[in-house]
């Protein structure tokens, strides 16, 4: 009785195991989402800021836009 309720026990563990390591994936893919998320944000910003660039330039030398 006392080896079934160890085996029991031990496949629970192994159970658990693979459920944080299954945790640990998801939190990886969501730090990586979030890095992408991050990443596409300073995209934008350097985008808005090279628009903003040009249209000072361009007034500059006098070109409508």
């Amino acid at each position: 009785m006392f080896e079934l309720f160890a085996v029991g026990l031990e496949m629970q563990k192994r159970m658990i195991d693979v459920q944080m390591q299954g945790v640990e994936v998801a939190r990886d893919m969501i730090d990586a989402a979030q890095q992408n998320v991050q990443a596409g944000m300073a995209v934008t910003q350097a985008n808005e800021a090279g628009v903003k660039a040009m249209k000072n330039w361009m007034n500059i030398w006098g070109v409508r836009g």
